[in-house]
Parts: C-alpha cells; sequence; structure tokens
C-alpha cells in the first residue's frame, strides 16, 4: 500500500511525543528549556542562495556550539555508507546518544536514534506540501523523488533496529519539519521557519534529548547485546560446526541412519552462522505467552519484507535460549481489526488437528500492546460526515478465534467491494463479505472504538511467532519431479487444513518451503530423508463459511500475491476465494518455478514471465486486473506459448508437459463454466415502451452507382466483414465435468501423484536462473509523472506495443502502492 501522511501542527506535534520531561534528582528544577540570547541560526539567514552541504555545515555548527540537545550527539555521514551495506545507503546525519557516537563518518544504521536528513531552501525539494486544499504528498517529480528518498532511509533503520517508530528531523534550507515513521504511515508536522523562530527548533531539541530510548520508538522487548555480553558469547557458540549436525540430502536412510530428536541440520547451522554479520546487532527479543517470557536471540534477518507502510515481516534463524535449539522466528505487524486473529491461532489449531506439512507452533503473541497511532490521528484529522460514521467495519480490537489477514510475501492491496446482501455462500466459499445486519458475536464488546471505513490506513500490531521448521525457499529445489513432490504436499496441507475449516488464501512461491524430514516408504517401509513441502505463511487465511454463516468485514483491505492468484480473483477483486482459486495458484506456482529454474524450449523466460505473471490490465474505472496472457491461456483463447506468434511451451521432462496440459483442459472448462454462469446473471435488456421494435428486415433502398471504379484506382477489396460477438455459449457435458475437477482437490492431486511416479524425468534444473541478470522489463514502473491515466494510457500503446495477444496497455502506479513482483534478475526467497 502507498505510504501515507497526515499533517501535524507542531505544537500538536510536541505535546504528543516530546511533552516537558519530569525533573530528575540530578536537575530538580530544569523542567522549561533554557532561553536564547542571540539567534543561534544567524548563519543560515541566506540559506536560498546556500548549497546543501553549506546549510548542513551552518544548521551541525550552531548546535555543536550550544549543545541544545545535551544526551544526543549528532553525527554527520552523508559521503560513506557502512561497511559491508551493500545498498550502499548514507544518510545526510543523525542523532546518537554520546557512548554510541560514530566517528567514521559512516551512518552506522544500528544505532542511529533520530534520523536527520537536509535539502536546499527549495520548495521542489520538500516532499510535503502544507496547503490545507491539497494532499500532504506532493506528486511534483522532483518532491516525490525526495519523499521516496527519505522512506528509503527509514525502512533502512526499521530493517537494522527493532522499533515502534522512528523520529526524523528533516532541514529543507530555512524550515525544519518533525516526522514520525510507523507501519500504518507518518506523521509529519507543517515547516517552520527556524531562522524566523529558533526558540522552536531548539525547544524541539531540548525536549528530544531528554526522552528515553523506548520513548525515542526502540522497542523495549528487543534488548541489545553487545560484545562481551553472555547471550552474544551464546549466539558465537552456537554457530560453531558440529559434528553431530545431520546432512540434508534427499537419499535413502540405513536404520541407524535415522536421525534422533533433537537433531541440528548442517544447513541450519550454516543459516545462523550467517546471519552472525559485523555489521549487524544482536538481539535477545522476548514473547510473552500465560505468564511465561521466552526468549530468542536473532542477529541479521533471512527475510525482510519491502516498504515501509505494511507489515514489515522480518525471518529469522534464532536460538532459543531456554531449550538451546535454533527456530524459525517471524517478527511482523499484523493487521489489528476484529476478526482477524494471529496466524499462531490458525497454526495451533491445525496441529490440534494433525495437519501434516505445516509449520509446528513453539510460541506466539502480541507485543506489549504496540499498535501503529497514524491511522488515529487521521481519524483525528478528518472527521466522520454522516455518510462515514463507523458503522459495524473492522474493530480496533480482534477478536479470538477467526485468521488473520496480513502476508510476508510480496502482495498486492485492493480496496474490498461489499457484495450485496443476500448473497448466498456454499460451503467452500471463504468469508470475505460485510454484512451490516449482522450483530456482532456474543464474545465482542460492542462498545469497542471501530475504525473508520473511510481511513486510508492500515492498523498492526505488533506481534512475534515461532515455529520449530527452519526451511529453505522453493528456489533450492533440485529438479522437476521434487518440485511436483513438494507441490503435491502442500495441496495435501491445504486439503487437511479445508477439512479442519480453513482456507489459506494466499498460495504462493515464497510461501511454499522445503523442509527436510525422514519419510517412510508405505510399500517397503524403508526411511529415506526426503525434502518435503511446507505450506507456510496462513496470516491471510479465513474460515470456511457454511451457508448461513456469519459474514463480516475482517480488515478494509484485500491482499494476495499478484503473479499467482487465479484469473476469476484478479478479474473480481470481490470474489470469495473458492477452492478451484486455490489449486489455480499451485498450479501457477508449478509453472513459474518450472519455466524460471528448469530447461524448456523457452528462450526469453524474462519476458514470458513479464507476460504471463506480472502484467495486468486497466479497466475504464481505473482498476486494474488480469493481464492479458494469463487470461487467455487460463480460459482457453491461446495455448501455452512460449513467446508471441511460437509454439506451445515444452519442458524437457515430459511429465510436466502431461500434467499442465491435462490439469490446462480443467481450468478451461472452469472458466467456460464461470463465464456462461457470470452471463446468465446478467439482466436481460427491455424493450422500449414507447413503440413496439419491428423485426429486422432487408434494406430495399435502390443502389445508384455514380462512380466508375477506376475514378479510384483498381484495389483490392477494403472493407473486413465483421461478426456480431456471439454470447457465450452453454458449455458441453464433457466440460462440465472437467470444471467439476478443479471444484475439489482430489484430482489434482491424483495428477501431482500420477507425474512423480511417471516415466521420462530429466536431470532438468538449470544451473542458476533462467532469467539473466541484465534482463531489463520493457514496461517502466510508475506512471510518467502529471500525466493521468489516459494519458499514461496512451503513451504506453503508442511508444511500446505489447505483443502478447490483443494490445492492452498496463496500469502504472506509483512505485510504493506497486504489486511488489519478484526480482528477475536473482534467486528470489
Amino acid at each position: 500500500m502507498a505510504h501515507k501522511a497526515v499533517r501535524l501542527e507542531l505544537p500538536e506535534f510536541i505535546e504528543d511525543f516530546f511533552s516537558s520531561p519530569l525533573a530528575s534528582a540530578s536537575e530538580p528544577g530544569v523542567l522549561t528549556p533554557p532561553r536564547l540570547d542571540r539567534n543561534i541560526f544567524a548563519a543560515v539567514e541566506g540559506a536560498k542562495n546556500m548549497t546543501e552541504a553549506e546549510i548542513s555545515q551552518h544548521f551541525i555548527a550552531a548546535l555543536n556550539t550550544y549543545a541544545f540537545a545535551p544526551n544526543l550527539k549528532l553525527s554527520v555521514s552523508q559521503h560513506m555508507p557502512d561497511k559491508g551495506d551493500i545498498t550502499g545507503q548514507k544518510i545526510d546525519a543523525a542523532f546518537f546518544r554520546p557512548e554510541r557516537l560514530p566517528i567514521d563518518g559512516r551512518p552506522h544504521w544500528s544505532d542511529q536514534l533520530v534520523a536527520v536528513e537536509f535539502k536546499p531552501h527549495d520548495t521542489k525539494r520538500d516532499p510535503f506540501d502544507d496547503r490545507d486544499d491539497k494532499k500532504v504528498e506532493s506528486d511534483a517529480a522532483e518532491r516525490k523523488r525526495v519523499r521516496g528518498q527519505i522512506i528509503e532511509y527509514a525502512e533502512h533503520i526499521f530493517r537494522y533496529q527493532h522499533r515502534t517508530a522512528l523520529f526524523m528531523l528533516l532541514v529543507i534550507g530555512r524550515r525544519f519539519r518533525l516526522l514520525r515513521w510507523d507501519r500504518s504511515g507518518t506523521l509529519v508536522t507543517k515547516a517552520v521557519d527556524y531562522f524566523e523562530n529558533p526558540d522552536s527548533l531548539c525547544e524541539v531539541l531540548w525536549r528530544m534529548s531528554r526522552l528515553s530510548d523506548e520513548q525515542l520508538g526502540c522497542d523495549p522487548s528487543a534488548a541489545r547485546l553487545l560484545p562481551g555480553h553472555p547471550h552474544y558469547r551464546r549466539m558465537t557458540e552456537a554457530s560453531l560446526p558440529s559434528r553431530y549436525d545431520i546432512d540434508h540430502t534427499e537419499r535413502r536412510l540405513d536404520e541407524n541412519e535415522v536421525p534422533k530428536d533433537g537433531h541440528v541440520f548442517r544447513y541450519v547451522r550454516d543459516m545462523f552462522r550467517d546471519s552472525l554479520r559485523e555489521n549487524w546487532p544482536r538481539y535477545r527479543l522476548e514473547i510473552r505467552e500465560g505468564g511465561i517470557i521466552r526468549n530468542f536471540l536473532v542477529c541479521k534477518p533471512v527475510f525482510h519484507a519491502s516498504g515501509m507502510a505494511g507489515r514489515g515481516t522480518r525471518g529469522y534463524v534464532a536460538l532459543d535460549y531456554e531449550r538451546d535449539r535454533f527456530v524459525w522466528l517471524k517478527d511482523a505487524w499484523r493487521a489489528y481489526y476484529e476478526l482477524v486473529d494471529q496466524e499462531g491461532s490458525v497454526l495451533s489449531r491445525l496441529n490440534q488437528e494433525s495437519v501434516d506439512n505445516v509449520p509446528t507452533l513453539v510460541c506466539h503473541g502480541d507485543i506489549l500492546n504496540q499498535t501503529t497511532m497514524t491511522p488515529t490521528y487521521w481519524e483525528r484529522k478528518n472527521p466522520p460526515s454522516p455518510s462515514t460514521s463507523p458503522g459495524p467495519g473492522p474493530s480496533l480490537i480482534p477478536l479470538a478465534l477467526p485468521p488473520p489477514a496480513a502476508s510476508s510475501s510480496r502482495t498486492l492491496a485492493e480496496q474490498q467491494s461489499v457484495p450485496s446482501k443476500g448473497t448466498k455462500r456454499c460451503l467452500w466459499e471463504v468469508d470475505d463479505g460485510t454484512d451490516e445486519t449482522l450483530p456482532l458475536p456474543s464474545n465482542v464488546d460492542s462498545k469497542l472504538p471501530k475504525a473508520r471505513e473511510d481511513c486510508p490506513l492500515r492498523r498492526h500490531m505488533h506481534y512475534r511467532l515461532v515455529v520449530e521448521e527452519v526451511a529453505m525457499p522453493l528456489t533450492k529445489f533440485q529438479n522437476g519431479r521434487q518440485l511436483v513432490s513438494i507441490i503435491l504436499d502442500c495441496v495435501v496441507a491445504h486439503q487437511d487444513a479445508f477439512k479442519a475449516g480453513i482456507v489459506h488464501r494466499d498460495v504462493s512461491g515464497g510461501n511454499i518451503l522445503i523442509y527436510p524430514k525422514v519419510a517412510y516408504d508405505i510399500d517397503t517401509n524403508e526411511a529415506g530423508m526426503n525434502w518435503s513441502g511446507l505450506l507456510a505463511d496462513w496470516e491471510l487465511s479465513k474460515p470456511v463459511v457454511e451457508k448461513g454463516g456469519l459474514h463480516r468485514a475482517r480488515q478494509p483491505e484485500r491482499t494476495g500475491t499478484w503473479q499467482y492468484m487465479s484469473v476469476a480473483v484478479l478479474s473480481k477483486h470481490s470474489r470469495i476465494v473458492q477452492i478451484s482459486d486455490e489449486l489455480e495458484s499451485f498450479f501457477h506456482v508449478t509453472l513459474y518455478y518450472a519455466v524460471r529454474y528448469l530447461r524448456s524450449n523457452c528462450r526469453d523466460v524474462g519476458a514470458f514471465i513479464e507476460a504471463f505473471f506480472d502484467s495486468y490490465n486497466v479497466t475504464q474505472d481505473n482498476k486494474y486486473e488480469c493481464g492479458t496472457k494469463k487470461l487467455q491461456v487460463m480460459k482457453g483463447v491461446t495455448k501455452l506459448t512460449k513467446g508471441h506468434n511460437e509454439g506451445v511451451l515444452q519442458f524437457d521432462s515430459t511429465p510436466l508437459n502431461d500434467f499442465f496440459a491435462s490439469t490446462l483442459i480443467w481450468f478451461n472448462a472452469h472458466y467456460a463454466v464461470h463465464d456462461y454462469e457470470e452471463q446468465s446473471k446478467q439482466p436481460q435488456s427491455q424493450p422500449a415502451l414507447a413503440a413496439p421494435s419491428k423485426p429486422p428486415s432487408q434494406s430495399t433502398r435502390p443502389i445508384v452507382k455514380k462512380y466508375s471504379a477506376l475514378r479510384f484506382a483498381a484495389l483490392p477489396p477494403q472493407v473486413v466483414k465483421t461478426k456480431m460477438e456471439p454470447p457465450v455459449r452453454k458449455p458441453s457435458p464433457e466440460q462440465e465435468q472437467d470444471a467439476l475437477k478443479v471444484a475439489v482437490h482430489d484430482h489434482m492431486l491424483s495428477a501431482l501423484m500420477e507425474i512423480q511416479g511417471a516415466d521420462g524425468w530429466q536431470e532438468d534444473r538449470v544451473e542458476g536462473d533462467n532469467v539473466p541478470p541484465e534482463f531489463k522489463p520493457r514496461w517502466r514502473v510508475g506512471p510518467p509523472v502529471g500525466a493521468s491515466v489516459s494519458t499514461v494510457k496512451k503513451r504506453r500503446v503508442d511508444s511500446n506495443p505489447q505483443t502478447w495477444g490483443p494490445t492492452y496497455p498496463f496500469r502504472v502506479v506509483d512505485y510504493d502502492s506497486m504489486p511488489r513482483t519478484p526480482p528477475r534478475g536473482k534467486t528470489i526467497c
């Protein structure tokens, strides 16, 4: 989702976040900031004619001379990035505690308390707009670029540190703004001229310096570990190789080779060792569950979600300090709404139901009731009108049972449409709707504050989850047969979870993992190390709703992973997810990883992925929907070709070709039935009441031939005869039967089982990636600045004609609201 800003007045910001500190034993009477006897910022009077470097130099010199922030020190870092930071990011300056003040001129992202960025005295370098009749975030090109820059700085600090919020001082020439970032958005003050009002800035700095680390946004449940601390040493010791570690490669196992409980796979210890980077801080993270505090030791995350606004998910190989075992720890800001429960509650239920091939819960919990605050300020600044009263929308407080709705994978956020009342829901459908006539469940306090449905900002609660399995990403699969086996395991997990009353709703490549474990052959009972599939990330899951069940909005937006979502869901975002949509997602995951990492006749895999998985079309009402190639292939309009005007996509391993061909027949039939049923729901056009229409008849007007053909040159016929588009045909009985095969799991499972044991498999894994690092998508991400949607469409079509199917322009949106696409130049995790 796009990062949203809320404008505050400076006094309001100071009162809420930098309130007057209490007197201390060492300073019993110091309750107000010292007063100036001169303008300490006199040197910046002519800032309009100064460079950014000159402004920062005078500003820093003034602060260092008069020390208005006694408990903080300002350090400059605009010239050199941190050692080992491959991003090369370097912010202009930051405030540090005196004992951690760097002296090498580098950012030291892990130690910054308050970030500082300087810009020249120029409106076009100010990322925000103070005019009341304008939105806070300016759309001008340079101002958007600056805003993107400071968002990246904030994201970088959140990545290195464990934070609930981040304060930033933005200096634009003679003006300054205060910013507060959290996972919902940004609070930003109006710009103040600190040359004209030096007392305002000095008071801000004095108050800020007297705040604790927690008040400045550091997470108190994350304790920083420094060299010499016993926990720091314990992490180093645990990372050392052990001769007892287990080899995880697939193989037959003799009876004495079967690993005992408590074993450690070699790759897991390697992952933990790799996370102990010199330039990354080590932490002890707490999780409180049932009155017990559990401690986990972590360093660099193995995975971190991109973007500042959102869940901010980070995944760690962690050391469970009490049990001395490696586990997987997930730190995220989950969606915080009524009926949106924690992922751990879902896993607990799945574990209790003995659902195989899902993570095993260790512990989980919300962290100290830490919630994002920006939505509350948005609601304060935007009083509800009678038409936007809170109503029965999502509540600020979650309930106890239903599963959550957020994902660590790359996701698309779309405003959820409200279905009409009285819509019938089948057993296999999932609760996605809203029914305003339904009362709250009996265990919900109706007096709880309600989230405004018109608020564009999501509310988030800080949350941690720990599971036993430290798995590998799907990209590690070694051949096509193994890929099919992993997908098969996850479809089994999906079916068993559905029987337990839960639907996943975010089947994607990032949520299908590989976990080695001992498996026994059902025929020979021989043991073997098997790379099994693990269906993870159940944040988006929802309960299966029986007919007549409760339907209420769970959160204000719909999320999912764009590349793997079904044609039906991409074409109608309010659609209730069904089993057929989930099975289609498994199909797309298999196809994506097969074409990207296995040998085939496709020579331009990057272009294929862009056309089939990443593309999207624009509707007349400016919504983006399923791309042309995916839509046409899944509906049977065109075959699954390797490129424009090229032959059918074929893999070296023939069982894969058989699988895709067979399942495509089912999905083609499914959409034939689906489209026919949708057309049948459309109201039939009624004849006009003024006069009955006459049946059409041939024109009897005589033709008078007035010109010779020679007058217009002797050309062949120029007119192309057209046909009226026929209505969607009624599906044949065979199609109706094939369509039923994707309404349940059994046929997909049987197909995967069959091809897994078929002949014709090759050693078909390529080294690395079929998408070369130098591949560049032909479509620019983000619209030409200042252009309307219609202009964007025209420029796209004129300059870059589409080469797959009919010419449909792609919708282009802001870079920070764009559905994320997997990186093509490197392996994805």
